[in-house]
C-alpha cells in the first residue's frame, strides 16, 4: 500500500510541477514578446477618413479591478472591463479630429452595465453626432445594453438571425436560512434601518417586502429612462417598448416567430444585413483597409487614445480626480476594492501637492466596512481644512458606505438614476455551536468578563456580548445621520425620515436634500474650479504608483485575454458564481467592530 501512495504522490507532484512549468514558461514567451514590442512599437497609425471603432469588451466600470498574474495564468480567467472615461475621452477628441470620418459602434464582447454608465456612454455618443459625423452600429445582435447604445446611433446594423429585444430590469437574490437551519448555523444580526436588507439571505427564505418595494422604486425609474431614452432617440411612439415587450407573443407571432424581423418592424433596428454585406457596407463607408482586404478601414478606440490623449497636467492650478470603485475595507487595496489606507494615501498625495487647488472624488460603491468608510471621510475633511474643497461626484452607485464618504463634501453631484442613500447599518456574526454540537463537539472555558471570549464559533454570543453590539450598531447610526445632517445642512430628524437604509435615485436625493445637482463627472470637475476660484486648470486623475513590473502584467494578461477564447454559458457555474459572490461578500470585509453600512439592494456589475 504504500508504494501506491507514494506513487499517486509522486505522478502529482509531478502533474504539479508540469503544470507550473508550462503556464511560468507560456508567461516568460509572452511577457518577453510584450517587452521586445513595447521596445520598438511606435505610435499606432489612424488612416485618414477611417473610422473610430468602439469595441467596449466586458463591463462598464469606473476603475478597473486588479488582476492577480497566478490566478489568471491558471484559470485563464480575468476582470472583462472597459472604463466609462476612455469611452468618453475617444469620443470627445474623436469628435475634432479631422482624420476620423465616423464611428463604429461594435458591441459583439460588451456585457453590459447600469444605466448611469450607459447613460453616460450614449450621451456621448450623441455629443459625437453634433460634429456632422455619423456613428454606425454593427453588430450581430443587441442585448439590452448594447440596445440602448446602439440607440443613439445614426444607424443600426443587424445579423437576420439574431434579435434585439429588451427584457426590463430585474433584481433577485439567493437566500440560505433553510440551509443554515438544516446546518444549525447560528446568524446573529445587529441592525438599524427598516430597508437594510444587506443581510436578508441569512435570516430569510425571500425577499421583505421593504426589500422588494426599495428595489422597485429604482427598477421602474431606470427602465421609463431605458424606454423613454430609446424612443426619444429612435422616433418611436412613446410607449411603444413596452407595447412590444408587454405582448410579446402576440407581436412575435405577426412575424411567423422572426425576433429580427420584429425588431425592424418595430424601428429598433435600420437594416438587417449578413456579416459580409455589413463588411461590404462599412467598406463602402471608410474604404477598404490596405493590410486587411475586405475589411473596412479604422482604428480600435483603446489604439487610438495611446496615440491621441491629453499629456500630463500642469504643475500649477490642478484640480485632482480620485476615482474609488468597490468595497471598501480597512487597509490597503488593489484597484476595484477600496482600501481605507490606500484612498487615503491618494488624498493626502493630492492635499501635500501644492499645484492641487480642488479635489474631486469619483464614486462608485455600494459601501463596506463603517470605520473605513470614516478613515476615508476624515482624510477629506483635512483636505477641506487645509483650504482645498472637495466635490463628490457619484457614478452608478453610491450608497451606505459610499454615501458616508460623500455626505460632508463641499458639493455632491449625481446622474439621475445614481443609486444613494442606504443610510444604515448592520453587524453580522455567524456561528457554528449547534453544528458542532450536534457532531460531539463543545465550547467550554471561564473568563473574567461576559465579553472574554464573549464571541465564539463554538460557543456562541454572549447576551452581553450581543447587547453591546446592538449598542454600538445604534451609535454607529446616530453618528451616520448626525454626520449626513452636518455635512447637508438639515436636521437629524429631517435625515433619520429618510435614511433606515432606503435607497434613493440621484432625482430623488436631489429633491430631499442628499445631493447638490444633477450631473456628471465634468460637472463636478467645473463646480470645483469654481470653488477654488480657477479660470484655467489642467486635471490630474491621481492614481496609485504602479511599478513597471505590474505593468507589464497587466499587459501581459490583456494580450491573454484577447487570445483566449470565449466560454460557453455554465449554468451550473453561474449559481456557484452568485453563491460564492455572497459569501465573499462577507469574508472579505474586516471591520474591527464587524459593523457594515453596506447597500445590498443596490444593483452591481460582477467583479
Amino acid at each position: 500500500m504504500s508504494y501506491i501512495k507514494r506513487f499517486f504522490k509522486f505522478l502529482w507532484q509531478a502533474m504539479q510541477t508540469a503544470q507550473t512549468v508550462l503556464f511560468g514558461g507560456l508567461a516568460l514567451g509572452l511577457a518577453i514578446a510584450l517587452i521586445i514590442g513595447l521596445l520598438t512599437s511606435d505610435k499606432p497609425d489612424i488612416p485618414d477618413g477611417g473610422a473610430l471603432v468602439l469595441n467596449p469588451s466586458g463591463f462598464l466600470v469606473e476603475q478597473k479591478s486588479a488582476i492577480d498574474p497566478q490566478q489568471f495564468l491558471q484559470t485563464g480567467g480575468a476582470p472583462n472591463e472597459t472604463l466609462v472615461q476612455d469611452l468618453f475621452d475617444a469620443l470627445s477628441i474623436a469628435k475634432t479630429d479631422p482624420r476620423i470620418k465616423l464611428v463604429i459602434l461594435n458591441l459583439e464582447d460588451f456585457s453590459g452595465g447600469l444605466m448611469p454608465h450607459l447613460e453616460l456612454v450614449a450621451d456621448a455618443i450623441s455629443d459625437f453626432r453634433e460634429s456632422g459625423k455619423k456613428v454606425i452600429a454593427a453588430s450581430f445582435g443587441y442585448q439590452q445594453s448594447d440596445l440602448f447604445l446602439a440607440a443613439h446611433a445614426d444607424e443600426i446594423l443587424m445579423n437576420p438571425e439574431f434579435e434585439a429585444l429588451p427584457e426590463g430590469f430585474g433584481a433577485y437574490r439567493t437566500y440560505y436560512k433553510t440551509l443554515l437551519d438544516n446546518f444549525d448555523v447560528t446568524v446573529n444580526l445587529f441592525k438599524v434601518g427598516k430597508y437594510k436588507s444587506a443581510a436578508e439571505p441569512y435570516f430569510r427564505d425571500s425577499m421583505s417586502e421593504e426589500d422588494k418595494e426599495a428595489r422597485l422604486e429604482y427598477l421602474n425609474s431606470w427602465w421609463t429612462s431605458y424606454t423613454n431614452a430609446i424612443e426619444q432617440a429612435r422616433d418611436l411612439e412613446a410607449g411603444a417598448i413596452n407595447q412590444v415587450v408587454d405582448n410579446l407573443p402576440a407581436q412575435l407571432a405577426s412575424t411567423q416567430g422572426n425576433l429580427a424581423q420584429l425588431a425592424l418592424d418595430r424601428g429598433l433596428v435600420d437594416k438587417l444585413l449578413s456579416a459580409r454585406e455589413t463588411r461590404e457596407y462599412l467598406v463602402s463607408l471608410t474604404g477598404e483597409d490596405e493590410e486587411t482586404p475586405g475589411d473596412y478601414r479604422g482604428i480600435e478606440f483603446s489604439k487610438y487614445l495611446q496615440s491621441e490623449r491629453t499629456p500630463k497636467p500642469q504643475k500649477e492650478n490642478k484640480i485632482a480626480i480620485i476615482t474609488v470603485a468597490g468595497s471598501i475595507i480597512d487597509g490597503f487595496a488593489d484597484a476595484g476594492t477600496i482600501g481605507s489606507r490606500s484612498v487615503s494615501a491618494l488624498i493626502d498625495k493630492a492635499r501635500q501637492d501644492d499645484g492641487v487647488k480642488a479635489i474631486v472624488l469619483r464614486v462608485d460603491s455600494g459601501g463596506g466596512s463603517k470605520s473605513a468608510s470614516e478613515v476615508i471621510r476624515r482624510e477629506l475633511q483635512h483636505a477641506q481644512e487645509a483650504g482645498i474643497p472637495v466635490v463628490a461626484s457619484m457614478g452608478s452607485v453610491a450608497a451606505s458606505g459610499g454615501y458616508w464618504i460623500s455626505a460632508t463634501a463641499d458639493r455632491i453631484f449625481a446622474h439621475p438614476n445614481t443609486i444613494t442613500g442606504s443610510i444604515g447599518i448592520f453587524g453580522l456574526i455567524p456561528t457554528f455551536e449547534k453544528t458542532l454540537n450536534r457532531y460531539g463537539i463543545f465550547g467550554d472555558g471561564v473568563g473574567t468578563t461576559h465579553i472574554a471570549g464573549g464571541v465564539s464559533l463554538d460557543r456562541g454570543i454572549d447576551p452581553t456580548y450581543a447587547e453591546t453590539m446592538q449598542l454600538i450598531i445604534e451609535a454607529g447610526y446616530q453618528q451616520f445621520i448626525e454626520m449626513v445632517a452636518s455635512g447637508r445642512d438639515l436636521s437629524v430628524e429631517q435625515v433619520d425620515a429618510i435614511a433606515q437604509g432606503r435607497v434613493w435615485t440621484g432625482s430623488k436625493a436631489l429633491e430631499i436634500g442628499l445631493i447638490d445637482e444633477i450631473g456628471g463627472l465634468q460637472d463636478a470637475v467645473a463646480s470645483a474650479a469654481e470653488l477654488a476660484e480657477l479660470e484655467t486648470y489642467s486635471v490630474w486623475h491621481i492614481e496609485p504608483d504602479i511599478s513597471n513590473k505590474e505593468k507589464i502584467l497587466r499587459e501581459l494578461t490583456s494580450e491573454v485575454a484577447a487570445a483566449l477564447p470565449v466560454s460557453e454559458v455554465d449554468l451550473i457555474g453561474q449559481l456557484l458564481g452568485k453563491i460564492r459572490k455572497d459569501l465573499n461578500l462577507y469574508a472579505n470585509l474586516n471591520d474591527p467592530m464587524h459593523s457594515y453600512v453596506i447597500c445590498e439592494n443596490c444593483p452591481s456589475p460582477i467583479r
